[in-house]
């Protein structure tokens, strides 16, 4: 037993202590159930969150309106959730109002799962209240209670079925896939920030393609913004990919849809794949473009490339890379400053373009990287832009 678990029976056994119950819930012990190793322990309790503040030393108020607190013990913490029942859900995943609830049970019977609704109690004797066990032997995802009831209340729920299915390799029970086909349409009610959390982690799952075939049959891929050709490509494809290579790849079948919120590092990442791609998809990288774009996007590129059905060009963008003569324009030995010391020249676009025509020429091995050499091309390309432009240039 490790020190994360042995610390979570201390914060139960402390709560036993001081009159309450308390039993660790959720995910945590369906993977310990499951052998999978877990950094997240959640606590179920029926002492409320000030009386759970007042008990232990350190305590955050994470989710105080929703009746969860963070208990922190050492360098660990812990989320610890009063029993309760929740009102009625006015948006499709939030409850207008929670109360607490006086046993487990009625807390049990609020949640997603049975897979989630498992607890465990200070002596590790699992609680079982909805054949969940049977459900993990079985590999099935299950709603508790009516599937088309949770799904209205939550429509989150329809979306974390399929991240469960991408985590453990499970199936959906078929009352529960009959009612995400049915309910499939409620996904417009959630927020792309929420839809992107979920799909990045059922794109991360070891079982990923099991996932996204399922969300073809069941029609959830139609409701995922120009998402489903895309992820019709890819459902056959064995092999491991980023979450944003998979919206790159959707993106290049279709077309980018606004509603996907991108940070602008994504955002512009995204962008410059998907041209890169059209440059190389038919034709060959070369030096510039791999000291342009860096070995890592060229790498990508080519990965979605290939996958797409086009050469594979890794080993030669490896070999362009170790070979560029610069990495940086600052390893040119011959520098705009020395334009500006040995010749009259100080406007500093014209620079630029003298700059960007040696750097060119030196990528692409018709220059060396040599003084003089350098040196000797651009006073005479100064002169050629002299003719070019005329003396206002000077």
């Amino acid at each position: 037993m490790n020190d994360y678990i042995e610390k979570g029976i201390s914060v139960l056994k402390t709560l036993e202590e001081n009159g309450y119950q308390a039993y660790f819930v959720g995910g945590f012990v369906r993977d310990y159930l499951l052998g999978i190793d877990s950094g997240d322990i959640d606590i179920t309790t029926d002492a409320t969150p000030d009386a759970v503040s007042n008990i232990f030393a350190r305590v955050k108020e994470t989710g105080k309106k929703y009746g969860t607190v963070t208990v922190l013990l050492d360098d660990f913490s812990y989320e610890v959730t009063t029993f309760r029942t929740d009102g009625v859900y006015l948006d499709s995943r939030h409850p207008q109002d929670i109360e607490y609830a006086n046993t487990l049970l009625e807390d049990l019977k609020r949640r997603d799962f049975t897979i989630n609704a498992i607890v465990m109690d200070k002596n590790q004797v699992i609680h079982d209240y909805f054949d969940c066990g049977a459900d993990l032997k079985r590999k099935l995802i299950r709603t508790i209670g009516n599937p088309v009831e949770r799904f209205n209340e939550d429509s989150l729920r329809i979306l974390r079925a399929f991240r469960f299915m991408s985590k453990l390799g499970f199936a959906l029970d078929l009352e529960t896939k009959a009612a995400i086909e049915k309910e499939r349409g409620k996904i417009a009610t959630i927020s792309i920030e929420r839809v992107m959390v979920e799909l990045d982690k059922i794109f991360r799952g070891d079982y990923w393609n099991m996932a996204v075939k399922s969300m073809i049959e069941t029609g959830v891929a139609q409701q995922l913004y120009g998402l489903e050709k895309g992820l019709v490509y890819l459902q056959d494809k064995q092999i491991k990919l980023m979450p944003l290579e998979v919206f790159m790849i959707c993106f290049i079948l279709d077309d980018i849809h606004d509603i996907w919120r991108f940070s602008n590092k994504h955002k512009n990442l995204i962008i410059q794949v998907i041209e890169l791609h059209e440059v190389t998809k038919e034709d060959i990288f070369n030096q510039f473009i791999v000291f342009v774009n860096g070995l890592e996007v060229c790498l990508m590129t080519n990965k979605i490339n290939v996958i797409l059905g086009y050469p594979d060009q890794e080993k030669h963008i490896r070999e362009l890379d170790a070979n560029l003569p610069i990495k940086d324009v600052c390893d040119l030995v011959f520098k705009g400053q020395d334009i500006l010391w040995l010749t009259p020249l100080k406007k500093k676009s014209v620079i630029g373009v003298i700059i960007d025509d040696i750097k060119y020429n030196v990528i692409m091995g018709t220059l060396p990287n040599e003084y003089e050499a350098l040196k000797e091309f651009a006073f005479q390309r100064i002169k050629e832009l002299n003719i070019e432009m005329g003396e206002q240039n000077e």
